[in-house]
């Protein structure tokens, strides 16, 4: 079995970040599951490594490649199988004027990433968004559009 490290999660996150799928899977479980929180279009579990990696690029398209994430640190406990990073997100909408900041253009939130591993992969994780950012996340991933309608669509 493979050591519980936070090494193991920076990996984890990176090997994300690379798009290479085969190192996605040395840390991600092909039945990997991920909560991301709100009652938006993208809102919900996303079952399997799929839908993950789903989410994640349909995140990248809606910000037009602007998403970043800060992990200011990372925890685990490996006995119990888990870890908590903490993180600072940020996003701004593809598409929108750049006029005033708008909750429907920027994304900027504090959050933690739960995640639950096993064999050294991770199984499920959640997203959980600190303060009023769950709020901000409903406004971002759920713009107005021009005619004041809520779209998932840039």
């Amino acid at each position: 079995m493979t050591e519980l490290t936070v090494d193991r999660v920076d990996l984890a996150w990176e090997a994300i970040a690379s798009g290479d799928r085969g190192k996605i899977t040395e840390y991600w479980a092909e039945d990997v599951r991920f909560e991301i929180p709100g009652s938006h279009a993208y809102a919900g579990w996303h079952e399997g490594l799929d839908a993950f990696l789903g989410f994640l690029g349909d995140f990248g398209r809606l910000a037009g490649g602007t998403v970043r994430s800060e992990r200011a640190t990372s925890m685990v406990d490996a006995a119990a199988g888990y870890s908590v990073d903490v993180n600072h997100n940020t996003a701004r909408r593809a598409g929108l004027p750049d006029a005033a900041a708008s909750p429907h253009r920027d994304l900027d939130v504090d959050a933690l990433h739960l995640l639950r591993w096993r064999d050294g992969r991770v199984v499920e994780g959640r997203w959980v968004i600190l303060g009023d950012g769950v709020a901000r996340s409903e406004l971002w991933f759920s713009p107005v559009d021009a005619d004041g309608a809520r779209s998932t669509e840039i």
